[in-house]
């Protein structure tokens, strides 16, 4: 999945520079986002009983982001499980790496935040941008190009 962003004034911290808490509100656009490309936007997963729910945020920043600096987010998932998922994510702005991310997360019972496995339909949703059918980062840094349901060969390391 593939995302522009903007960097706003109220990003900048007392630094100069783009905040870590931008940076884990821009991970959030991408997961959302996600999930609406996969056709189960939060408010529908709520609705038939599921909720996907955070349970790891990692993030190596990389080089700063100051106001004006294009901001591009690329994000896949590394691992689907039956109750659990990892992203990945690569923020770059003019073609350089300036941080790569990961997230681990359950889907669990919305009602009793119980791990939940996924129903076939809901996996089947998701599995176009498991890392392998969908490029992760190049190994120049570069963000990847190939998009859902696109075959790919294995994605380099970030950076």
């Amino acid at each position: 999945m593939e995302l522009d962003l903007e960097i706003f004034t109220f990003d900048i911290d007392f630094a100069g520079h783009v905040s870590n808490i931008t940076y884990i509100r821009w991970l959030e656009i991408g997961r959302l986002r996600l999930l609406t490309d996969a056709g189960l936007p939060v408010t529908d997963l709520l609705a038939k009983g599921l909720a996907p729910v955070l349970t790891r945020t990692e993030i190596d920043y990389r080089w700063p982001l100051r106001l004006g600096d294009p901001v591009h987010l690329s994000l896949w998932m590394e691992e689907l499980r039956a109750v659990s998922a990892t992203l990945q994510f690569l923020i770059t702005s003019g073609g350089r790496t300036v941080a790569t991310a990961r997230q681990a997360g359950l889907f669990v019972n919305a009602t009793s935040g119980r791990p939940h496995r996924l129903p076939p339909d809901v996996r089947a949703r998701f599995e176009p941008w498991v890392r392998g059918r969908l490029s992760g980062p190049r190994e120049d840094g570069a963000a990847p190009r190939a998009g859902p349901g696109r075959a790919a060969s294995s994605p380099g390391r970030p950076g």
